[in-house]
């Protein structure tokens, strides 16, 4: 090969060499000694973006960036002077036909001719743009990234695949009591505690075999070593980095001191621990709602008395939770509305317990301010008053009776005068004259006296108060209770009695035994007026009660009689003590319902009563 190239002729050379030049990335020129162009190959067309005859002739200098030109003049004239210097290699700024800017490392030789008189330079120069812009993107990226470290406030610390320090921020100096200079290039391992300290490489080695760590792209919680020895609570985040051109990786973590955040935490936790034993402890209701009424905290109290978790009330307008009626529902959303105005609402209301139970609650809505003095919270309470309002219900039972038997005193005086004055002449009769008349004088006073001891005892019934045992009960139940106990009766005198109860009927939460007596007491005064036919109805009335109806085919009750029904020692039957239904009213009155004369389908006698309906038990 050799051989051939020596017989290749000068022409045949310079042929091939400019067919080399026409292909080439790289530019070639030919200037004479003031620079002018003599020759400017193609890939040099292209990047100056002028035609050749446009460049041939002028000086290469008209091409130069303006603010490399004097530059570049002056070290181009120095190179010539140097008659015996070497080749000229300098870099510069070349600007487009379009003003597109290109940096160019130029090396640039003489051609002299045998005599060693100058020919022409022959320029050869590369473009490295692109090298010289991802150089100088490295610089500044590097100078961002040193500025970044030197700026962070959380201690970053970057280590290689086998845990010696690279690089720090100099935050690492607040946390760590270390400058930056005495970490890099120790082991990370310095800053754990045992055993970590002496098993950290053997997890690097770990994940370089198998790939597998605990703790990369997540943050967790750890302690660290200070300088002095002192640990101290951190959270660290570690990320991977693949360095582009390096078969290593290195790792990034980013230390957050948490050791206050966690004493605090801790306190606060005990606080709120403290305060959430006083608030699930406290007897009474309580909440804590927003002031647009959603519910934010209940206590165990009310929690536990209506049979629902934190999760069903929390987050749930208050007025729609399972503690409220639906008639109540209303005129709550009303009191939260105020009080979200700043003012404190209190009144009395009811709940409805898990058990079917109606609780009487004193309710009150306080408003609490915020540091600007606007509402931030409403405080619901409601104390359980209901064993207040039985005692009230109560003494109101127990005065009225006491009332009424004043009221009534001079008949009941002339009801126990009698049998009595009869008792003292039935004795003088016996006294006066002993004979055939004997037994039937005694038989009278023995009837006498009964009566007597029958009304006393029904007037202490009625004035004692009834100490209730509620428990939930189907109205079927209760009908056929007081059916069944007067069964013969009503077979000897012919009496029907028939039942019509709603599918929907609701439960009753009443004292089973004094309900039952109450119907059995209506039941035998429809037989005492006649009636043949009895008809006992339920259904779900008012939302919250159950109406139950005794009518009768019988004859009727004179409006005359209707305003003095339920007093007591009224009755038009000859032997009645007038006190049955004193105490029908009184029983269901105590059971939070009440009682009235209703005109009757039947034609005959009509009562209503109405009992507090109950949410049966889960």
């Amino acid at each position: 090969m050799i051989g051939n190239l020596q017989r290749l002729t000068a022409v045949e050379l310079g042929e091939a060499l400019l067919r080399h030049v026409g292909i080439a990335h790289d530019l070639f020129t030919v200037v004479d000694a003031e620079a002018r162009f003599l020759y400017v190959s193609p890939s040099a067309i292209r990047i100056l973006g002028h035609a050749p005859e446009e460049c041939l002739g002028r000086s290469a200098f008209e091409f130069i960036h303006l603010d490399d030109r004097e530059r570049t003049r002056k070290a181009f004239d120095a190179w010539l002077l140097e008659r015996d210097g070497g080749a000229f290699e300098f870099e510069n700024r070349q600007v487009s036909r379009k003003g597109e800017v290109f940096r160019l490392r130029w090396t640039i030789t003489r051609h002299t001719d045998p005599d060693g008189k100058l020919q022409c330079l022959i320029s050869h120069a590369r473009d490295v743009t692109r090298e010289r812009r991802i150089a100088e993107q490295l610089v500044h990226s590097e100078g961002r990234m040193r500025a970044l470290l030197r700026g962070m406030l959380d201690a970053v610390v970057t280590i290689d695949s086998r845990g010696i320090i690279q690089d720090v921020s100099d935050s690492v100096e607040t946390l760590f009591a270390y400058s930056p200079q005495e970490l890099v290039g120790q082991n990370v391992s310095i800053l754990m505690p045992e055993p970590h300290r002496s098993q950290h490489d053997a997890y690097l080695e770990n994940y370089r075999r198998t790939g597998e760590t605990w703790i990369l792209n997540r943050t967790r919680e750890f302690q660290v070593l200070r300088k002095d020895g002192r640990p101290i609570d951190i959270e660290i985040s570690v990320s991977r980095i693949d360095v582009p051109g390096s078969t290593e990786p290195l790792f990034c973590g980013s230390f957050r001191d948490v050791t206050e955040r966690r004493r605090a935490e801790r306190a606060l936790a005990e606080s709120e621990r403290r305060i959430r034993a006083v608030f699930d402890q406290e007897f009474q209701f309580v909440g804590l709602l927003r002031p647009d009424g959603t519910v934010l905290d209940a206590n165990e109290s009310v929690l536990e008395a209506a049979g629902v978790d934190h999760e069903d009330v929390v987050g749930k307008p208050f007025w729609e939770t399972a503690w409220w009626r639906d008639e109540d529902r209303e005129r709550i959303r009303q009191g939260i509305q105020a009080a979200a105005k700043g003012e404190f609402v209190r009144f009395e209301t009811t709940q409805r317990t898990r058990d079917g139970r109606s609780l009487a609650i004193d309710f009150s809505l306080k408003p609490i301010l915020g540091p600007d003095g606007a509402v931030e919270f409403l405080l619901p309470e409601g104390r359980d008053i209901t064993s207040i309002k039985d005692a009230q219900r109560r003494e109101t039972a127990m005065l009225r009776a006491l009332a009424a038997i004043g009221e009534s005193a001079s008949v009941l005086a002339h009801e126990i005068k009698n049998p009595i004055t009869a008792v003292n002449i039935a004795l003088r009769a016996v006294a006066d004259r002993l004979g055939e008349d004997q037994r039937e004088i005694l038989d009278d006073l023995v009837s006498r006296m009964q009566k007597l001891e029958k009304t006393m005892r029904r007037t202490l019934q009625f004035a004692r108060p009834l100490k209730l045992q509620l428990a939930t009960a189907e109205i079927r139940e209760l009908f056929e209770g007081a059916v069944q106990t007067l069964r013969p009766e009503c077979v000897r005198a012919g009496v029907e009695v028939d039942q019509e109860i709603e599918r929907s009927c609701p439960r009753i939460a009443v004292d089973r035994a004094l309900v039952e007596d109450l119907f059995v007491n209506l039941l035998r005064n429809s037989m005492e007026a006649g009636a043949h036919r009895v008809r006992l109805s339920a259904r779900a009335a008012e939302p919250g009660f159950v109406e139950a109806r005794v009518d009768d085919d019988g004859p009727g009750i004179p409006p005359s009689q209707v305003a003095s029904m339920f007093r007591p020692f009224v009755t038009n039957k000859a032997g009645g003590t007038g006190l049955g239904l004193a105490i029908v009213r009184k029983t269901v009155e105590e059971h939070g319902g009440r009682v009235e004369v209703a005109a009757c389908p039947l034609g005959g006698a009509g009562f209503v009563l109405r009992f507090p309906a109950a949410r049966a038990a889960e």
